[in-house]
């Protein structure tokens, strides 16, 4: 099976497939141990066969029996290791791309409430220079009232001699 196979197989096929392998783990090793007691059958036999070229030529089939079973269980291992090291690779691609999505959207949120805080400080700014304007302003208005209010309470509390016609009509 290729990498990118393994790569479109979900969690639950590739757990399927490794549990798949260890029953075929589990059943070759009960075949070795049976090939193994043969084997133990066939020594009996050999000793009552008497004739060691005998005992080899039955044994052969054994042996080459185990043999294979042993190739398939290594063949097995290996397959399964590249399995898993594939899907290692796959996950940390994933994770790797994930996290640099994540990082990409906390920088530019980050960029977005710095601007909207620097916006913000510049209309309070605005409003606080308008509002000390607007202040000064009233300052020197009330200023101005009061130096017209105090005239004309010094004018009417002097008479005036250039004048005849604001004397007589104000009495």
């Amino acid at each position: 099976m290729t990498d990118k196979e393994l790569r479109r197989l979900s969690r639950g096929e590739l757990l399927e497939m490794l549990i798949a392998q260890t029953e075929e783990n589990s059943q070759l090793k009960i075949r070795l141990e049976q090939a193994e007691a043969q084997l133990r059958d066939r020594r009996i036999e050999i000793d009552k066969a008497g004739s060691l070229a005998e005992a080899a030529l039955s044994l052969n089939g054994v042996f080459q029996a185990a043999e294979a079973a042993a190739q398939q269980y290594l063949e097995n291992i290996q397959r399964i290791s590249s399995q898993h090291d594939a899907i290692s690779r796959v996950i940390k691609e994933q994770s790797a791309k994930e996290a640099a999505q994540i990082r990409q959207e906390a920088e530019a949120y980050s960029k977005k409430v710095r601007a909207d805080a620097d916006a913000y400080w510049k209309q309070v700014a605005a409003r606080a220079a308008k509002l000390l304007a607007d202040q000064e302003a009233l300052r020197q208005l009330i200023q101005s009232a009061g130096e017209v209010e105090i005239d004309e309470e010094y004018s009417k509390s002097v008479p005036q001699a250039s004048d005849p016609g604001a004397a007589g009509s104000g009495a």
